[in-house]
């Protein structure tokens, strides 16, 4: 929207952010007064969850995460506040997660980087977390991609989990390996994982 695509750094939108920041909480002001409409009609439309990706909060310090992304975040989800779980996935927030864990989701989702147990610890029980395996091991060997989808199920021993991958799934990952990591997180028997 700023940068015209993605690009490495943001450099342009932090740029904006740091010289015109009224107009830059008008903008996410303008983004959530869009989002929450857009959502409640895919409620109404009969979907089960929503999931808000902030796939460019890692760039932001936690400084400024809480000055401007947070407050967007929790007015679109206080928006939907009794309708359907909602899911907010953020993508390199590891230093983030004092603040993310405020938003209000049910569901944290993250990626490969955060370690599982300590954003439970965070979060606390009511909480569900999703994730968080890196998609990149789906083209390593059988071996690995078992033994890296039973570790992550370990961490929290499938209370208040959902194993999933810590980003999507990447282009020209071998179709064999991503049935792998579903059958392995399908048929661990949680008592036995990582034993």
């Amino acid at each position: 929207m700023v940068e015209g695509k993605t690009r490495e750094g943001f450099a342009t939108v932090k740029s904006f952010l740091y010289h015109e920041p009224k107009v830059f909480r008008e903008l996410l002001s303008q983004i959530v007064r869009a989002t929450i409409p857009y959502l409640k009609a895919q409620i109404a439309a009969g979907v089960s969850a929503v999931q808000l990706f902030d796939t460019w909060c890692g760039e932001l310090n936690l400084a400024e995460y809480t000055e401007y992304a947070l407050p967007a975040v929790q007015e679109i989800i206080s928006g939907l506040q009794g309708t359907v779980p909602i899911i907010y996935y953020t993508k390199a927030s590891g230093h983030l997660l004092p603040a993310v864990v405020k938003a209000g989701a049910n569901v944290l989702s993250v990626d490969w980087r955060v370690d599982l147990v300590e954003l439970r610890k965070l979060a606390g029980p009511k909480v569900a977390i999703q994730g968080n395996l890196d998609p990149a091991v789906l083209f390593g060997p059988a071996e690995k991609i078992q033994k890296t989808t039973l570790d992550c199920m370990a961490a929290l021993q499938g209370r208040g989990h959902i194993l999933n991958l810590g980003h999507g799934i990447l282009q020209h990952t071998p179709v064999e390996n991503a049935k792998l990591f579903i059958e392995t997180g399908q048929t661990a028997k949680i008592g036995n994982v990582g034993s």
